[in-house]
Protein backbone atom coordinates (compact mmCIF):
# COMPACT_ATOMS: atom_id res chain seq x y z
CA UNK A 1 0.00 0.00 0.00
CA UNK A 2 1.22 3.28 -0.70
CA UNK A 3 2.40 5.63 1.87
CA UNK A 4 0.22 9.02 2.01
CA UNK A 5 2.38 12.11 2.07
CA UNK A 6 1.09 13.24 5.57
CA UNK A 7 2.27 9.64 7.12
CA UNK A 8 5.69 10.13 6.05
CA UNK A 9 7.87 10.06 8.98
CA UNK A 10 10.13 13.45 8.91
CA UNK A 11 13.30 14.56 10.38
CA UNK A 12 13.33 17.88 12.62
CA UNK A 13 14.35 20.46 9.63
CA UNK A 14 17.31 22.06 9.57
CA UNK A 15 15.74 25.18 10.47
CA UNK A 16 12.65 24.84 12.00
CA UNK A 17 9.83 27.81 10.97
CA UNK A 18 7.10 26.55 13.53
CA UNK A 19 9.22 27.07 16.88
CA UNK A 20 11.51 29.67 17.37
CA UNK A 21 13.63 26.90 19.70
CA UNK A 22 14.09 22.87 20.30
CA UNK A 23 12.68 23.72 23.71
CA UNK A 24 9.41 25.06 22.81
CA UNK A 25 8.99 22.62 20.59
CA UNK A 26 9.34 19.67 22.99
CA UNK A 27 6.98 21.82 24.96
CA UNK A 28 3.93 21.95 22.73
CA UNK A 29 4.80 18.51 21.98
CA UNK A 30 4.16 17.89 25.75
CA UNK A 31 1.52 19.88 26.08
CA UNK A 32 -0.49 18.27 23.01
CA UNK A 33 0.01 14.58 24.64
CA UNK A 34 -1.69 15.95 27.86
CA UNK A 35 -4.53 17.95 26.25
CA UNK A 36 -5.18 14.21 24.02
CA UNK A 37 -6.83 13.06 27.37
CA UNK A 38 -9.47 15.64 27.24
CA UNK A 39 -12.85 15.59 25.26
CA UNK A 40 -11.73 16.13 21.80
CA UNK A 41 -15.22 16.34 20.56
CA UNK A 42 -13.97 20.20 19.16
CA UNK A 43 -12.52 18.85 16.16
CA UNK A 44 -15.32 17.37 14.26
CA UNK A 45 -17.66 20.01 16.04
CA UNK A 46 -15.54 22.98 14.94
CA UNK A 47 -14.78 20.71 11.82
CA UNK A 48 -11.05 21.34 11.73
CA UNK A 49 -10.28 18.68 9.42
CA UNK A 50 -11.63 21.00 6.91
CA UNK A 51 -9.94 23.98 7.87
CA UNK A 52 -6.55 22.66 7.88
CA UNK A 53 -7.14 20.94 4.17
CA UNK A 54 -8.10 24.55 3.55
CA UNK A 55 -4.81 26.10 4.30
CA UNK A 56 -2.60 22.82 3.61
CA UNK A 57 -4.26 19.76 1.80
CA UNK A 58 -1.05 17.55 1.17
CA UNK A 59 -0.31 17.76 5.06
CA UNK A 60 -4.00 18.55 6.83
CA UNK A 61 -2.84 15.66 9.34
CA UNK A 62 0.14 17.25 10.55
CA UNK A 63 -1.72 20.69 10.51
CA UNK A 64 -4.61 19.35 12.36
CA UNK A 65 -1.93 17.93 15.31
CA UNK A 66 -0.74 21.28 15.87
CA UNK A 67 -4.37 22.67 16.30
CA UNK A 68 -4.21 19.90 19.30
CA UNK A 69 -1.60 22.11 20.96
CA UNK A 70 -3.37 24.76 21.63
CA UNK A 71 -0.86 27.22 21.68
CA UNK A 72 -0.58 29.69 24.17
CA UNK A 73 2.74 30.92 24.27
CA UNK A 74 2.66 34.39 22.95
CA UNK A 75 6.66 34.21 21.84
CA UNK A 76 5.97 30.93 19.50
CA UNK A 77 2.16 32.84 18.07
CA UNK A 78 4.27 35.49 17.12
CA UNK A 79 6.97 34.15 15.89
CA UNK A 80 4.59 32.27 13.09
CA UNK A 81 2.47 35.14 12.08
CA UNK A 82 6.12 37.22 11.52
CA UNK A 83 6.74 34.51 9.40
CA UNK A 84 3.39 34.66 7.45
CA UNK A 85 3.53 38.42 7.11
CA UNK A 86 7.19 38.10 5.19
CA UNK A 87 5.77 35.48 2.90
CA UNK A 88 2.67 37.55 2.50
CA UNK A 89 4.51 41.21 1.65
CA UNK A 90 7.30 39.28 -0.17
CA UNK A 91 5.04 37.78 -2.85
CA UNK A 92 8.52 36.39 -4.75
CA UNK A 93 10.10 34.95 -1.29
CA UNK A 94 8.21 32.61 -1.41
CA UNK A 95 8.11 31.61 -4.88
CA UNK A 96 11.90 30.99 -4.91
CA UNK A 97 12.09 29.39 -1.22
CA UNK A 98 9.50 26.85 -2.55
CA UNK A 99 11.66 25.92 -6.17
CA UNK A 100 14.69 25.53 -4.41
CA UNK A 101 12.81 23.09 -1.44
CA UNK A 102 11.23 21.33 -4.32
CA UNK A 103 14.40 20.86 -6.11
CA UNK A 104 16.44 19.49 -2.96
CA UNK A 105 13.39 17.41 -1.92
CA UNK A 106 12.77 15.74 -5.14
CA UNK A 107 16.63 14.79 -5.59
CA UNK A 108 16.89 13.63 -2.45
CA UNK A 109 14.20 11.28 -3.03
CA UNK A 110 14.54 10.22 -6.57
CA UNK A 111 18.25 10.79 -7.51
CA UNK A 112 20.93 11.34 -4.93
CA UNK A 113 21.21 8.81 -2.14
CA UNK A 114 20.55 5.49 -4.68
CA UNK A 115 23.87 6.68 -6.66
CA UNK A 116 26.20 6.11 -4.71
CA UNK A 117 27.36 2.68 -7.00
CA UNK A 118 26.07 3.73 -10.54
CA UNK A 119 26.59 0.67 -13.08
CA UNK A 120 25.68 2.91 -16.15
CA UNK A 121 26.11 6.19 -17.80
CA UNK A 122 22.58 6.68 -17.60
CA UNK A 123 22.64 6.79 -14.12
CA UNK A 124 25.83 9.25 -14.16
CA UNK A 125 23.83 11.62 -16.54
CA UNK A 126 20.99 11.41 -13.72
CA UNK A 127 23.65 11.76 -10.79
CA UNK A 128 25.34 14.98 -12.37
CA UNK A 129 21.54 16.28 -12.88
CA UNK A 130 20.71 15.88 -9.54
CA UNK A 131 23.86 17.15 -7.86
CA UNK A 132 24.28 20.17 -10.12
CA UNK A 133 20.20 20.96 -9.65
CA UNK A 134 21.64 21.02 -5.83
CA UNK A 135 24.58 23.43 -6.91
CA UNK A 136 21.80 25.69 -8.53
CA UNK A 137 19.59 25.77 -5.40
CA UNK A 138 22.04 26.74 -3.21
CA UNK A 139 23.39 29.47 -5.80
CA UNK A 140 19.84 30.77 -5.75
CA UNK A 141 18.72 31.39 -2.73
CA UNK A 142 22.29 33.03 -2.30
CA UNK A 143 21.45 35.55 -4.75
CA UNK A 144 18.52 36.28 -3.87
CA UNK A 145 19.43 36.98 -0.01
CA UNK A 146 22.03 39.24 -1.18
CA UNK A 147 19.32 41.23 -3.27
CA UNK A 148 16.29 41.01 -1.11
CA UNK A 149 17.69 39.98 2.82
CA UNK A 150 16.91 43.55 3.98
CA UNK A 151 13.61 43.09 3.83
CA UNK A 152 12.65 40.46 5.63
CA UNK A 153 11.64 41.17 9.47
CA UNK A 154 10.74 37.70 10.85
CA UNK A 155 13.20 35.57 13.05
CA UNK A 156 12.55 32.75 10.98
CA UNK A 157 12.91 33.19 7.55
CA UNK A 158 16.25 35.29 8.46
CA UNK A 159 17.54 31.85 10.28
CA UNK A 160 16.29 30.30 7.03
CA UNK A 161 18.87 32.13 4.86
CA UNK A 162 21.33 31.96 7.28
CA UNK A 163 21.53 28.45 7.01
CA UNK A 164 21.46 28.34 3.09
CA UNK A 165 24.11 31.17 3.35
CA UNK A 166 26.54 28.88 5.70
CA UNK A 167 26.35 26.18 3.55
CA UNK A 168 27.10 28.06 1.02
CA UNK A 169 30.06 29.86 2.33
CA UNK A 170 31.34 26.38 3.41
CA UNK A 171 34.09 24.87 2.05
CA UNK A 172 32.23 21.80 1.56
CA UNK A 173 30.04 22.99 -1.06
CA UNK A 174 33.06 24.66 -2.64
CA UNK A 175 34.55 21.16 -2.74
CA UNK A 176 31.34 20.03 -4.25
CA UNK A 177 31.05 22.64 -6.66
CA UNK A 178 35.32 21.71 -7.71
CA UNK A 179 33.83 18.11 -7.96
CA UNK A 180 31.35 18.32 -9.82
CA UNK A 181 32.40 20.44 -12.51
CA UNK A 182 35.39 17.80 -13.02
CA UNK A 183 32.24 14.85 -12.58
CA UNK A 184 30.76 16.94 -15.68
CA UNK A 185 34.02 16.96 -17.83
CA UNK A 186 34.66 13.71 -17.02
CA UNK A 187 31.33 11.95 -18.41
CA UNK A 188 31.35 15.16 -21.24
CA UNK A 189 35.05 13.34 -22.25
CA UNK A 190 33.72 9.39 -21.03
CA UNK A 191 35.46 7.29 -22.78
CA UNK A 192 34.74 5.63 -26.12
CA UNK A 193 36.99 3.80 -27.34
CA UNK A 194 40.45 2.23 -26.15
CA UNK A 195 43.97 1.22 -27.96
CA UNK A 196 45.56 -1.86 -26.70
CA UNK A 197 48.77 -2.52 -26.73
CA UNK A 198 49.09 -6.88 -26.68
CA UNK A 199 52.22 -8.90 -26.21
CA UNK A 200 52.55 -11.78 -27.86
CA UNK A 201 54.83 -15.19 -27.35
CA UNK A 202 56.41 -16.96 -30.22
CA UNK A 203 53.53 -18.76 -31.13
CA UNK A 204 51.20 -15.57 -31.33
CA UNK A 205 49.40 -16.44 -28.28
CA UNK A 206 48.55 -13.46 -26.35
CA UNK A 207 50.64 -13.23 -23.03
CA UNK A 208 49.96 -9.85 -21.84
CA UNK A 209 47.71 -6.74 -22.56
CA UNK A 210 47.33 -2.94 -21.77
CA UNK A 211 45.68 0.46 -22.79
CA UNK A 212 47.87 2.29 -24.54
CA UNK A 213 45.28 5.44 -24.59
CA UNK A 214 41.71 6.06 -24.80
CA UNK A 215 39.22 8.19 -26.78
CA UNK A 216 35.91 9.63 -26.85
CA UNK A 217 35.43 8.76 -30.55
CA UNK A 218 33.91 5.37 -30.74
CA UNK A 219 36.42 3.20 -32.72
CA UNK A 220 34.92 1.05 -35.87
CA UNK A 221 35.49 -2.35 -36.12
CA UNK A 222 37.20 -4.24 -38.92
CA UNK A 223 36.26 -7.63 -39.04
CA UNK A 224 39.91 -8.61 -39.69
CA UNK A 225 40.60 -12.51 -38.85
CA UNK A 226 43.22 -11.07 -36.30
CA UNK A 227 40.05 -9.20 -34.19
CA UNK A 228 38.24 -12.26 -34.40
CA UNK A 229 40.94 -14.33 -33.09
CA UNK A 230 42.27 -11.98 -30.63
CA UNK A 231 38.74 -10.63 -29.21
CA UNK A 232 36.03 -13.47 -30.23
CA UNK A 233 33.38 -10.58 -31.80
CA UNK A 234 32.64 -9.47 -28.65
CA UNK A 235 31.21 -5.65 -28.71
CA UNK A 236 30.68 -3.94 -25.58
CA UNK A 237 27.24 -2.07 -25.02
CA UNK A 238 27.64 1.71 -24.85
CA UNK A 239 25.25 2.08 -21.51
CA UNK A 240 27.32 -0.09 -19.66
CA UNK A 241 30.02 0.74 -17.59
CA UNK A 242 33.13 -1.64 -18.54
CA UNK A 243 33.97 -2.97 -15.24
CA UNK A 244 30.63 -4.47 -14.97
CA UNK A 245 31.41 -6.76 -18.02
CA UNK A 246 34.05 -8.60 -15.94
CA UNK A 247 31.21 -10.95 -13.93
CA UNK A 248 30.26 -11.69 -18.14
CA UNK A 249 34.17 -13.38 -18.75
CA UNK A 250 34.25 -15.06 -14.91
CA UNK A 251 33.97 -19.37 -14.47
CA UNK A 252 30.36 -19.86 -14.10
CA UNK A 253 28.43 -21.91 -11.82
CA UNK A 254 28.69 -25.38 -13.81
CA UNK A 255 32.83 -25.08 -13.83
CA UNK A 256 32.68 -23.99 -17.60
CA UNK A 257 35.39 -22.50 -19.34
CA UNK A 258 36.07 -19.42 -19.44
CA UNK A 259 34.83 -17.44 -22.94
CA UNK A 260 38.37 -15.13 -22.79
CA UNK A 261 41.62 -16.38 -21.96
CA UNK A 262 44.36 -15.08 -19.12
CA UNK A 263 45.54 -11.70 -21.75
CA UNK A 264 42.17 -10.43 -22.30
CA UNK A 265 41.24 -10.72 -18.67
CA UNK A 266 43.82 -8.64 -17.69
CA UNK A 267 42.79 -6.38 -20.51
CA UNK A 268 39.08 -6.13 -18.99
CA UNK A 269 40.65 -5.48 -15.76
CA UNK A 270 42.55 -2.59 -16.61
CA UNK A 271 39.70 -1.01 -18.49
CA UNK A 272 37.54 -1.56 -15.33
CA UNK A 273 40.11 0.77 -13.55
CA UNK A 274 39.75 3.85 -15.76
CA UNK A 275 35.48 3.28 -15.58
CA UNK A 276 36.48 2.93 -11.50
CA UNK A 277 37.74 6.46 -12.12
CA UNK A 278 33.87 7.50 -12.29
CA UNK A 279 33.07 5.79 -9.29
CA UNK A 280 35.10 7.30 -7.33
CA UNK A 281 34.50 10.55 -8.32
CA UNK A 282 30.54 10.14 -7.95
CA UNK A 283 31.67 9.10 -3.92
CA UNK A 284 33.22 12.44 -3.60
CA UNK A 285 30.74 14.13 -4.35
CA UNK A 286 28.55 12.17 -2.86
CA UNK A 287 30.44 12.66 0.25
CA UNK A 288 30.15 16.37 0.30
CA UNK A 289 26.56 16.62 -0.04
CA UNK A 290 26.42 14.24 2.95
CA UNK A 291 28.71 16.81 4.37
CA UNK A 292 26.12 19.46 3.86
CA UNK A 293 23.28 17.42 5.39
CA UNK A 294 20.22 18.79 3.93
CA UNK A 295 17.90 15.18 4.14
CA UNK A 296 16.65 16.85 6.73
CA UNK A 297 14.86 19.34 4.01
CA UNK A 298 11.82 17.12 4.57
CA UNK A 299 10.63 18.36 7.49
CA UNK A 300 10.88 22.30 6.03
CA UNK A 301 9.20 21.12 2.80
CA UNK A 302 5.69 20.72 4.48
CA UNK A 303 6.28 23.45 7.16
CA UNK A 304 6.70 25.63 3.70
CA UNK A 305 3.71 23.90 2.28
CA UNK A 306 1.63 25.57 5.31
CA UNK A 307 3.26 28.87 4.84
CA UNK A 308 2.14 28.77 1.28
CA UNK A 309 -1.50 27.57 1.74
CA UNK A 310 -1.97 30.39 4.31
CA UNK A 311 -1.11 32.72 1.90
CA UNK A 312 -3.48 31.62 -0.94
CA UNK A 313 -6.48 30.94 1.81
CA UNK A 314 -5.91 34.88 3.30
CA UNK A 315 -5.62 36.11 -0.63
CA UNK A 316 -8.92 34.51 -1.54
CA UNK A 317 -10.96 35.72 1.39
CA UNK A 318 -9.57 39.14 1.10
CA UNK A 319 -10.42 38.93 -2.87
CA UNK A 320 -13.70 37.77 -1.76
CA UNK A 321 -14.09 41.22 0.44
CA UNK A 322 -13.65 39.48 3.17
CA UNK A 323 -11.39 40.19 6.41
CA UNK A 324 -8.40 38.07 7.23
CA UNK A 325 -6.44 40.05 10.08
CA UNK A 326 -3.27 39.35 12.24
CA UNK A 327 -4.47 38.55 15.94
CA UNK A 328 -3.52 40.66 18.43
CA UNK A 329 -2.52 38.07 21.32
CA UNK A 330 -3.77 39.56 24.82
CA UNK A 331 -2.34 38.14 28.17
CA UNK A 332 -4.13 34.97 29.16
CA UNK A 333 -5.07 36.23 32.52
CA UNK A 334 -6.96 38.95 31.11
CA UNK A 335 -9.42 36.61 29.67
CA UNK A 336 -10.46 38.92 26.87
CA UNK A 337 -11.70 38.93 23.34
CA UNK A 338 -12.75 41.54 20.80
CA UNK A 339 -13.69 40.86 17.03
CA UNK A 340 -14.97 42.93 14.54
CA UNK A 341 -16.25 41.27 11.21
CA UNK A 342 -16.03 37.61 12.58
CA UNK A 343 -17.31 34.89 10.02
CA UNK A 344 -17.26 31.29 9.75
CA UNK A 345 -14.29 30.19 7.18
CA UNK A 346 -16.04 26.41 6.41
CA UNK A 347 -19.23 28.41 5.31
CA UNK A 348 -17.11 30.51 3.64
CA UNK A 349 -15.54 28.19 1.48
CA UNK A 350 -19.47 25.90 1.27
CA UNK A 351 -20.87 29.19 -0.09
CA UNK A 352 -18.04 30.53 -2.34
CA UNK A 353 -18.60 26.51 -4.01
CA UNK A 354 -22.68 26.66 -3.58
CA UNK A 355 -22.04 30.33 -5.95
CA UNK A 356 -19.99 28.78 -8.14
CA UNK A 357 -22.68 26.27 -9.23
CA UNK A 358 -25.69 28.32 -9.00
CA UNK A 359 -25.38 31.42 -10.84
CA UNK A 360 -28.59 32.46 -9.97
CA UNK A 361 -29.32 32.07 -6.48
CA UNK A 362 -26.27 33.49 -4.38
CA UNK A 363 -25.21 32.94 -0.89
CA UNK A 364 -23.63 35.67 1.16
CA UNK A 365 -21.47 35.48 4.18
CA UNK A 366 -22.27 37.78 6.76
CA UNK A 367 -19.82 38.81 9.60
CA UNK A 368 -20.37 40.01 13.05
CA UNK A 369 -19.15 41.46 16.26
CA UNK A 370 -18.12 39.92 19.56
CA UNK A 371 -16.85 40.83 22.77
CA UNK A 372 -15.85 38.79 25.98
CA UNK A 373 -14.74 40.49 28.81
CA UNK A 374 -15.22 41.39 32.53
CA UNK A 375 -18.25 42.64 31.15
CA UNK A 376 -19.54 39.65 29.91
CA UNK A 377 -18.14 36.09 29.66
CA UNK A 378 -20.81 34.12 28.37
CA UNK A 379 -23.71 34.58 26.19
CA UNK A 380 -27.13 33.00 25.33
CA UNK A 381 -27.73 33.34 21.75
CA UNK A 382 -31.24 32.29 20.32
CA UNK A 383 -33.22 32.92 18.01
CA UNK A 384 -34.70 31.74 14.62
CA UNK A 385 -34.02 28.47 13.08
CA UNK A 386 -31.94 28.20 10.36
CA UNK A 387 -30.33 32.03 11.54
CA UNK A 388 -27.24 31.05 12.05
CA UNK A 389 -26.16 30.18 15.19
CA UNK A 390 -24.31 27.32 14.83
CA UNK A 391 -22.37 28.82 12.08
CA UNK A 392 -21.30 31.75 14.18
CA UNK A 393 -19.99 30.01 17.07
CA UNK A 394 -18.20 27.41 15.07
CA UNK A 395 -16.71 30.48 13.48
CA UNK A 396 -15.83 31.98 16.91
CA UNK A 397 -14.69 28.49 18.31
CA UNK A 398 -12.16 28.35 14.59
CA UNK A 399 -10.89 31.93 15.22
CA UNK A 400 -9.49 30.94 18.40
CA UNK A 401 -8.09 27.91 17.21
CA UNK A 402 -6.67 29.78 14.17
CA UNK A 403 -5.03 32.50 16.44
CA UNK A 404 -3.56 30.31 18.83
CA UNK A 405 -2.07 28.43 15.28
CA UNK A 406 -0.75 31.33 14.50
CA UNK A 407 -2.19 32.11 11.68
CA UNK A 408 -4.10 34.79 10.19
CA UNK A 409 -7.64 34.97 11.70
CA UNK A 410 -11.29 35.26 9.47
CA UNK A 411 -12.19 38.88 11.03
CA UNK A 412 -11.98 42.50 10.21
CA UNK A 413 -9.54 42.83 13.63
CA UNK A 414 -9.54 39.95 15.87
CA UNK A 415 -7.75 40.31 19.64
CA UNK A 416 -7.66 37.49 22.55
CA UNK A 417 -6.34 35.67 25.39
CA UNK A 418 -5.61 32.60 24.63
CA UNK A 419 -7.45 29.42 25.60
CA UNK A 420 -6.01 26.79 27.60
CA UNK A 421 -8.77 24.27 25.42
CA UNK A 422 -11.77 24.76 23.29
CA UNK A 423 -14.52 22.58 24.51
CA UNK A 424 -17.94 22.02 22.54
CA UNK A 425 -21.15 20.69 23.11
CA UNK A 426 -23.14 19.56 20.18
CA UNK A 427 -25.86 17.42 19.42
CA UNK A 428 -25.05 14.00 18.50
CA UNK A 429 -26.73 10.54 17.82
CA UNK A 430 -28.36 9.29 20.69
CA UNK A 431 -27.06 6.24 21.59
CA UNK A 432 -28.88 3.01 22.66
CA UNK A 433 -28.44 0.61 26.18
CA UNK A 434 -28.03 0.66 29.35
CA UNK A 435 -27.62 4.87 30.77
CA UNK A 436 -27.23 5.74 27.24
CA UNK A 437 -30.61 8.20 26.46
CA UNK A 438 -29.44 10.86 25.42
CA UNK A 439 -30.31 13.02 28.40
CA UNK A 440 -28.22 10.98 30.68
CA UNK A 441 -25.06 11.23 27.86
CA UNK A 442 -25.22 14.61 28.14
CA UNK A 443 -25.43 15.10 31.85
CA UNK A 444 -21.82 12.83 31.74
CA UNK A 445 -20.67 14.74 29.25
CA UNK A 446 -20.74 18.10 31.25
CA UNK A 447 -19.52 16.02 34.06
CA UNK A 448 -16.15 15.14 32.44
CA UNK A 449 -15.89 18.83 30.94
CA UNK A 450 -16.33 20.70 34.60
CA UNK A 451 -13.52 18.06 35.94
CA UNK A 452 -10.96 19.88 33.53
CA UNK A 453 -12.21 22.97 32.55
CA UNK A 454 -10.69 26.46 34.02
CA UNK A 455 -11.34 30.11 33.89
CA UNK A 456 -9.05 30.22 30.40
CA UNK A 457 -11.00 27.95 28.59
CA UNK A 458 -13.18 28.58 25.88
CA UNK A 459 -16.88 26.40 26.54
CA UNK A 460 -19.44 26.59 23.01
CA UNK A 461 -22.51 25.14 23.46
CA UNK A 462 -25.03 24.41 20.55
CA UNK A 463 -28.73 23.08 21.66
CA UNK A 464 -27.46 21.28 24.68
CA UNK A 465 -29.75 19.77 27.35
CA UNK A 466 -33.16 19.40 24.82
CA UNK A 467 -33.97 15.94 25.55
CA UNK A 468 -36.38 16.35 28.60
CA UNK A 469 -39.73 18.12 29.41
CA UNK A 470 -39.06 21.71 28.74
CA UNK A 471 -39.16 23.76 32.40
CA UNK A 472 -36.48 20.46 33.54
CA UNK A 473 -34.56 21.67 29.98
CA UNK A 474 -34.46 25.21 30.97
CA UNK A 475 -34.06 24.53 35.01
CA UNK A 476 -30.95 21.96 34.26
CA UNK A 477 -29.50 24.40 31.96
CA UNK A 478 -29.80 27.01 33.75
CA UNK A 479 -27.75 25.38 36.36
CA UNK A 480 -25.08 24.11 34.06
CA UNK A 481 -24.36 28.28 33.13
CA UNK A 482 -24.27 28.93 36.44
CA UNK A 483 -22.19 25.83 37.08
CA UNK A 484 -19.62 27.37 34.48
CA UNK A 485 -19.83 30.93 35.41
CA UNK A 486 -18.90 30.66 38.39
CA UNK A 487 -15.42 28.75 37.28
CA UNK A 488 -14.95 31.67 35.36
CA UNK A 489 -15.22 30.14 31.48
CA UNK A 490 -15.19 32.11 28.32
CA UNK A 491 -17.98 30.76 25.60
CA UNK A 492 -21.54 30.84 23.58
CA UNK A 493 -24.40 28.66 24.53
CA UNK A 494 -26.64 28.89 21.40
CA UNK A 495 -30.65 27.27 22.43
CA UNK A 496 -34.15 27.21 21.39
CA UNK A 497 -34.42 27.88 25.32
CA UNK A 498 -35.76 31.20 25.24
CA UNK A 499 -36.74 31.46 28.98
CA UNK A 500 -33.47 31.03 29.56
CA UNK A 501 -31.87 33.75 27.82
CA UNK A 502 -34.14 35.96 30.00
CA UNK A 503 -32.66 34.58 32.97
CA UNK A 504 -29.49 36.66 33.14
CA UNK A 505 -30.56 39.06 35.42
CA UNK A 506 -30.92 36.64 37.87
CA UNK A 507 -27.65 34.52 37.07
CA UNK A 508 -25.78 37.64 37.64
CA UNK A 509 -27.49 38.49 40.90
CA UNK A 510 -25.39 35.22 41.75
CA UNK A 511 -21.71 37.12 43.45
CA UNK A 512 -20.09 33.68 42.82
CA UNK A 513 -20.58 34.08 39.09
CA UNK A 514 -16.42 35.34 37.28
CA UNK A 515 -18.15 35.18 33.86
CA UNK A 516 -21.15 37.73 33.70
CA UNK A 517 -23.69 36.21 31.17
CA UNK A 518 -25.66 38.32 28.53
CA UNK A 519 -28.07 37.45 25.97
CA UNK A 520 -27.77 37.85 22.22
CA UNK A 521 -29.92 37.00 19.03
CA UNK A 522 -30.08 36.23 15.56
CA UNK A 523 -32.00 38.48 13.71
CA UNK A 524 -34.80 37.50 11.21
CA UNK A 525 -37.64 39.89 9.35
CA UNK A 526 -40.54 39.01 11.72
CA UNK A 527 -43.17 39.44 9.22
CA UNK A 528 -41.64 37.56 6.60
CA UNK A 529 -39.16 35.39 8.52
CA UNK A 530 -36.06 36.61 6.16
CA UNK A 531 -33.13 35.33 8.25
CA UNK A 532 -30.29 38.49 8.51
CA UNK A 533 -28.02 36.24 10.21
CA UNK A 534 -26.62 39.39 12.16
CA UNK A 535 -26.38 38.67 15.71
CA UNK A 536 -27.17 41.60 18.45
CA UNK A 537 -27.82 41.74 21.62
CA UNK A 538 -31.10 41.81 22.94
CA UNK A 539 -33.86 39.70 24.41
CA UNK A 540 -34.93 36.67 22.57
CA UNK A 541 -38.24 37.15 20.09
CA UNK A 542 -41.56 36.17 20.81
CA UNK A 543 -40.81 33.24 18.01
CA UNK A 544 -38.12 31.33 16.40
CA UNK A 545 -39.87 31.66 12.85
CA UNK A 546 -39.91 28.02 12.92
CA UNK A 547 -43.45 28.32 10.49
CA UNK A 548 -41.52 30.17 7.90
CA UNK A 549 -39.07 26.80 7.68
CA UNK A 550 -42.08 24.97 7.37
CA UNK A 551 -43.99 26.57 5.26
CA UNK A 552 -41.04 26.76 2.64
CA UNK A 553 -39.48 23.18 3.07
CA UNK A 554 -42.95 21.48 4.73
CA UNK A 555 -45.88 19.92 4.10
CA UNK A 556 -48.36 21.91 1.58
CA UNK A 557 -51.92 21.33 3.45
CA UNK A 558 -54.02 22.52 0.67
CA UNK A 559 -52.24 19.88 -1.86
CA UNK A 560 -52.87 17.20 0.85
CA UNK A 561 -56.65 18.28 1.06
CA UNK A 562 -56.98 18.27 -2.64
CA UNK A 563 -55.24 14.80 -3.31
CA UNK A 564 -57.45 13.30 -0.27
CA UNK A 565 -60.51 14.72 -1.90
CA UNK A 566 -59.58 13.14 -5.41
CA UNK A 567 -58.75 9.84 -3.41
CA UNK A 568 -61.77 9.41 -2.54
CA UNK A 569 -63.65 10.31 -5.41
CA UNK A 570 -61.43 7.22 -6.73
Amino acid sequence: MAMKTDEISFKDPIVDLFYPTAEKRAQLKKRRVVLESYPQDYVANLELERVAELICPHYQYRILRMFGEMCCDEEVIAYRCDILEDFLEHPALAETVRKVIEVIVQNDRRSIYGLNEPDSFTKLDSAIEAFDAFVKAIDIMHDFYEKHGGKFKSAGVKKLFDCFEQHHADKSFATLKKELEQLKQALKDRIRSVTVGINLDERLVPISAGIVDYSNQPYTLKPSLFDKIIYHGAKFPEKNVVKSLKTKYADNEYGEEKLVNTADEELFKELSSLTDDYIRRINKVMAQYQKIGFEEMFGLDYQLEYYLGAVKLIELCRSAGMGMCRPKILPAGERRADMKGLYDLVYFSESRLWNLRHKDEQKSVVPNDIELGEETGFYLLTGANNGGKTTFIRGLGICYALAQLGMYVPAESCELSPADFIFTHFPKEEQTGINTSRFTTEIKEFKTISDVITDRSLLLMNESIQSTTPQECVEIAEELVRIFCIIGVRGVFATHLTDLAEKCGELNADKRLRSKTASIVVCADEKTGERLYKIKRGLPQKTSCAYSVFKQFGIDIDAVAERAAKHEKD
